[in-house]
């Protein structure tokens, strides 16, 4: 294998596209003007996400899409650099439309974190580990 990438559907492509450039996610050159779908490039190696419509994505996989407001297929997880990261991204994620579904939190003493809804429901979450305070077993 040499790529991976992740596709998710999206009601407003514009609206979608919108939010995740407010969360700091980099439009992918490729598809920067695109009308029909989004497409991101995200942390140090640059993983592709690819945002579709409803329409186009069921087209794609051939089943209906797992209704995000009564279950979640796939939990998507964002590794902070610091607490201070992980809050900035809490409030713009409130800012910008997204929803909270966790509050930023310590845990375990060496992880903080914070889980938050994108426009569509798409669960994320967003974790800083202090590898120093990590247990060792």
């Amino acid at each position: 294998m040499k790529t991976f990438w992740l596709n998710l559907p999206v009601a407003n492509i514009q609206k979608s596209k919108a939010f995740f450039k407010a969360i700091g996610f980099k439009p992918n050159p490729m598809h920067e003007q695109a009308e029909h779908l989004a497409s991101f490039l995200i942390g140090e190696k640059e993983l592709v996400m690819m945002l579709f419509p409803e329409e186009t994505f069921k087209s794609f996989t051939q089943n209906g899409l797992v209704k995000t407001g009564e279950a979640t297929e796939v939990l998507l997880n964002i590794d902070a650099q610091s607490k201070e990261e992980v809050d900035a991204l809490a409030k713009t994620v409130q800012k910008v439309g997204g929803t909270i579904s966790a509050e930023p939190s310590e845990s375990e003493g060496w992880m903080y974190g914070m889980g938050f809804k994108d426009l569509d429901g798409h669960h994320w979450s967003v974790l800083y580990m202090d590898m120093e305070k990590m247990p060792t077993q």
